[in-house]
């Protein structure tokens, strides 16, 4: 790939306060030229020519470094700051043609120019160009650099270019974080998302919200995080316990003005009206003390003119945010209605959780804004500035191949998660509950229940969010196993189901059939079970001696499960069962396999209270929940609050509790799940929800999370039926 840079800076004999067009200078630095560059007319004399033909004649077709610079003419330095007119609303389509015109000239003059017409011709849409633009003059930062355009080419949109401004002394040694360039980070991607003015309904910031949960609900790969109106000491607490990778603010940006800072206010009062939350400015001043301990990748300031800003004695927040070592901001360089950074958003996003580079991703959110609105100039309005390159800023690894995530959501079950709304603040609990590199309280065991007040809608998603959190583990590199107890098992060992509640020992042979089942994110061997079985077939028939190391499994092959029932009359019943339990949970870590391995267990109500608290805990869930079971294993025990008091001991609760229970939403928020659940479905949000405000006179109490299955299977119906919703 071909990567060129244009510097623009000013000249010694400049004085700080002075005519600074006077004397600037422009460079361009080009990486890689490609070998097609050279076949460019170029506007040499014929002896340079012909030097530049036996050059080409002596070199093998190989990229090769190029730079060359020259002054920037004096006149048409002076006229850029007109080009600051080309973003206001009135703005029409040639007076951003001109401006993006004469900001080209500017950079491209002489030798630069010359470069330029042979460097452009590198950018293909397979293989685009990748162009940065270092403004080193703070009186040309805010000049809309993303309307550069040239020969009826916009740079900053086209397929053919990467672009973004790169921060003045930035360069490839630039690190966010305080790691490494381009270091990469295991996923899932962590997305804080601050919500600045919550009660101010003006803001709209609820569209945008539903549009960025919706578009990362795309891929398991991500994780996002809301927080409303929060104080600084909360916002501090919150980057430096969740360590997100993008901070991603909704707000108003206020700039600077005289004895002011450039800032955005959280939980202003709008005409006069106190939200009861504590107000305060995030100033350009204290963004450095904000991330003192945690620096994301990427920060992305979805509110009016915080881009550059020489009011500022930071010269706005986005500078403030990338001096604070930032890797990457998106901020906007002019005023911008909420609607169209809700598609910005959207479509920003979108490209993030399928991997794609920040400058691509934000070159395709814009062609999306110039999509959504054709005559106006809003594609402009966002500035992506890097401190280094930009392929690095979101670099995150996961412990999985994609292939191997695709795989397993679009299996069963996990291809509804894409439906799964909210449920965020669980999700991170339950993530680092059972994720030991994230776990703070080293716990092994996580309860999960559930409540409604709805009869007609009982259900919390229970089910789903069990396989959210499994898919995060998956990514993180842990083996996952999902068993729904409510599957049938064979009553003796052959093929007839049986029905009904399930006591300890078709519990065992439920997580054994559930290991081999194909639809496992990693499917176990049969001969995986063969010490495990052939135990199994000598102690419940009270063999003696004990089998000490799975019988002669080893001469026989792969040993099956004879099926026999558990016989207490031949004694020392307690001691067989003790075995049988060890030997399993050796089995579900095998020697060698040093990962942690997450059983979930949903549906533990259909285990026998009376199994589980007499048998399965004393033997599974407290050696598991204690420390004392061998292996790395985590237990993710899904059950109704009913069965809970019944099943687990009390006295124990230190151990398994408290559950996490999933309750209905809240009311309040009902239009914004709506929204985000029509954005999963692909339902236009505008026309289903009158569907869903019409149910909410009688959700007072709370939303019933069965309710948008059940609404959007309707919905869904009608849409492909051609029928109005």
């Amino acid at each position: 790939m071909t990567i060129a840079r244009f510097r623009l800076t000013a000249g010694p004999s400049v004085p700080e306060d002075g005519d600074w067009w006077t004397d600037l200078e422009v460079s361009l630095d080009v990486q890689g030229l490609c070998p097609e560059a050279r076949r460019v007319e170029a506007d040499q004399d014929p002896a340079d020519r012909a030097a530049s033909d036996r050059e080409d004649s002596d070199q093998d077709q190989e990229a090769s470094d190029e730079k060359a610079s020259d002054q920037v003419d004096p006149e048409k330095a002076k006229s850029l700051r007109e080009t600051l007119t080309a973003m206001r609303p009135q703005a029409t389509p040639a007076d951003r043609e001109a401006a993006g015109d004469l900001l080209m000239a500017c950079l491209t003059p002489g030798r630069v120019g010359l470069l330029w017409r042979r460097v452009r011709v590198c950018g293909t849409q397979a293989e685009p160009l990748r162009l940065s633009v270092e403004i080193d003059v703070p009186q040309l930062r805010p000049l809309p650099w993303e309307l550069l355009r040239g020969d009826l080419t916009w740079f900053f949109h086209d397929p053919r270019f990467l672009c973004s401004r790169l921060r003045a002394g930035g360069g490839p040694g630039a690190g966010p974080g305080g790691a490494p360039a381009h270091g990469s980070q295991l996923g899932p991607l962590r997305v804080l998302v601050v919500v600045c003015n919550p009660d101010d309904g003006k803001d709209r910031a609820d569209e945008e919200r539903a549009r960025i949960a919706a578009a990362l609900g795309i891929t398991p790969c991500a994780h996002v995080q809301f927080l409303e109106g929060p104080t600084r000491v909360t916002l501090v607490d919150e980057l430096n316990t969740w360590h997100p990778h993008v901070l991603h603010f909704i707000g108003h940006g206020m700039p600077a003005v005289a004895g002011d800072e450039a800032a955005l206010p959280i939980n202003w009062a709008r005409d006069g009206v106190e939200s009861g939350r504590e107000n305060w400015r995030l100033e350009s001043s204290i963004v450095h003390e904000l991330l003192e301990s945690w620096q994301p990748r990427l920060v992305v300031l979805s509110a009016c003119r915080t881009a550059a800003d020489l009011q500022d004695r930071r010269g706005g927040l986005a500078e403030a945010f990338l001096a604070a070592r930032v890797g990457a901001v998106v901020s906007m360089l002019a005023d911008i209605d909420s609607p169209v950074c809700a598609v910005f958003a959207d479509e920003l996003y979108r490209q993030v959780a399928r991997g794609t580079p920040i400058d691509r991703a934000v070159r395709e959110a814009r062609q999306m804004l110039r999509d959504s609105y054709t005559k106006e100039g809003f594609w402009a309005l966002p500035a992506l500035a890097a401190s280094g390159d930009p392929k690095g800023v979101l670099a995150i690894h996961h412990a999985q191949t994609r292939a191997a995530v695709d795989h397993l959501c679009d299996g069963k079950g996990y291809r509804d998660l894409k439906l799964f709304v909210d449920r965020s603040e669980e999700r991170r609990t339950a993530w680092r509950a059972l994720d030991p590199s994230e776990s703070v309280s080293h716990r092994r065991l996580l309860v999960v229940s559930g409540a409604s007040w709805n009869t007609d809608y009982p259900h919390t998603g229970k089910t789903l969010f069990t396989l959210s959190c499994l898919v995060t583990c998956f990514l993180r590199g842990h083996r996952i196993t999902y068993v729904d107890l409510r599957s049938r098992l064979p009553a003796d060992g052959g093929s007839s189901p049986r029905k009904g509640n399930k006591d300890w020992l078709e519990l065992l042979r439920a997580v054994r059939t559930a290991c081999l089942d194909s639809s496992q994110a990693e499917t176990w061997r049969p001969e995986d079970f063969s010490r495990f079985n052939a135990e199994l077939n000598a102690l419940v028939k009270g063999r003696i001696p004990l089998p000490e190391q799975g019988g002669d499994a080893g001469s026989t092959g792969v040993v099956e499960d004879e099926g026999g029932a558990f016989d207490e009359n031949v004694g020392r019943s307690d001691e067989r069962r003790r075995r049988i339990f060890r030997v399993f949970l050796e089995t579900l870590t095998p020697p060698g396999d040093d990962r942690v391995h997450v059983l979930a267990l949903d549906h533990a109500d259909r285990l026998t209270d009376w199994d589980c608290r007499q048998i399965v805990y004393p033997e599974l869930i407290e050696p598991v929940a204690g420390g004392t079971a061998p292996g790395a294993l985590r237990l993710l025990l899904v059950a109704t609050p009913t069965w809970i008091g019944k099943a687990l001991p009390e006295q124990d609760s230190g151990l398994w509790g408290p559950p996490l229970t999933l309750r209905d939403f809240d009311c309040a928020h009902l239009m914004r799940l709506a929204d985000e659940f029509c954005e999963r479905a692909g339902l236009h949000s505008a026309e289903a929800r009158g569907v869903f405000a019409g149910y909410r006179p009688t959700l007072a109490r709370g939303v019933p999370v069965q309710m948008f299955g059940s609404i959007g299977d309707s919905l869904i119906k009608l849409k492909e039926q051609g029928e109005p919703l």
